[in-house]
């Protein structure tokens, strides 16, 4: 039961970006580039993300923060700094973020990223 709580969440955080995570490997590629190159532009997608997290449902966002171990109202900034600096670094490669919507796919850097351990 608890794993089921712990993989729901990890799906949810998954839904969450489903936009980013329907990218092709080439998209992914040339946005984690234009991402290292221009800060500014970084900033941008990390701001719109925020907007869009901040509108999911409550629950959901009280599901993913205690993913992230962080309060309610720090989920979207934080879910969203974390995933975009750890795409444009490289820390989090094309193929983790393939697998995410798989129950048999490994998660563990994603949620690793999440949490801020990583």
């Amino acid at each position: 039961m608890c794993f089921e709580m712990r993989f729901g969440a990890v799906l949810l955080g998954a839904a969450l970006l489903a936009g980013c995570t329907s990218a092709k490997e080439g998209q992914w590629n040339t946005a984690q580039a234009a991402m290292q190159g221009s800060p500014a532009f970084k900033r941008e997608i990390i701001a719109d993300c925020t907007k869009q997290i901040g509108s999911r449902r409550l629950e959901d966002r009280q599901t993913v923060a205690k993913l992230m171990n962080v309060g309610i109202a720090r989920v979207p900034t934080a879910f969203c700094n974390r995933f975009f600096n750890a795409w444009a670094s490289g820390r989090l490669s094309y193929r983790d973020i393939q697998g995410i919507h798989s129950q048999t796919a490994d998660n563990s850097r994603f949620v690793r990223v999440l949490q801020g351990r990583e």
